[in-house]
């Protein structure tokens, strides 16, 4: 699959208005890498949610995404894309991180279509990641994040004309391990509507225990434009404490 550096454009939106990330590198399909054991205790962050996706066209996906101001994210949920040589188009389970500016990705197993599934994304201070679905997990990732989080419930199409139909429900982070640096600030700001896509949290102003529908059709597209070049994207977005 052909990824284009300004995919990273939908993975770190670190503040209101934010500017895209700069041109990266974009790194080969992989499987999770190990990235060493997983510590004992408590992660540093821990974000879970109940997601499903849904659509019409080539691709749509539905992602809960943790980053910081830094070009480093991640990102773990559910992609269809038909222009993808590995999934074909069938659901399955991806995560994609940024790494100083660095894309990578990879396919996981075969993901359930307009249907519910817990997942969720831990990360340790030691740079270990994991991925979680059905409350257990099913790998791990070496990852960077550096100062203040910022939380994404949000989700893509690929072209002009591609529908996506996406819940994020119960969403529940916990984050940081310093006395005024826990937990969320402020409420979820779901402003972030991209080529006609938008997100609608169906509970405000709930913060922990926020669902979300983001849905919609694609359009306003350049030719040749798709979400590897563009920013395609309705995102729910909420920052740490800080």
């Amino acid at each position: 699959m052909t990824r284009h550096s300004t995919r990273l454009r939908r993975l770190a939106l670190p503040f209101v208005g934010a500017i895209a990330l700069t041109v990266a590198l974009v790194a080969p399909a992989a499987p999770a890498s190990a990235a060493g054991a997983v510590p004992k205790g408590d992660p540093y962050m821990l974000y879970t949610a109940s997601i499903s996706a849904n659509g019409t066209g080539t691709g749509y996906s539905s992602y809960i995404n943790v980053h910081d101001a830094h070009n480093n994210a991640y990102s773990f949920g559910i992609q269809s894309d038909t222009g993808s040589p590995q999934s074909k188009g069938k659901p399955r389970y991806i995560w994609e991180r940024v790494q100083n500016g660095k894309f990578s990705y990879g396919y996981l197993d075969l993901a359930p279509k307009n249907k519910l599934v817990p997942i969720g994304m831990r990360w340790y201070k030691n740079d270990v990641a994991t991925m979680i679905v059905n409350h257990k997990t099913i790998g791990t990732l070496k990852l960077n994040l550096d100062g203040r989080l910022f939380f994404n419930a949000e989700a893509n199409a690929r072209l002009n004309g591609d529908v996506v139909h996406s819940t994020v429900q119960n969403t529940r982070i916990t984050v940081g391990d310093r006395k005024g640096q826990t937990g969320l600030n402020g409420t979820w700001n779901t402003s972030f509507s991209f080529h006609g896509l938008k997100a609608t949290q169906t509970n405000a102003p709930r913060i922990q225990g926020a669902s979300f529908k983001i849905d919609g059709r694609v359009s306003g597209l350049p030719r040749g434009g798709n979400w590897d070049t563009e920013q395609v994207s309705g995102i729910a977005m909420i920052a740490q404490k800080w």
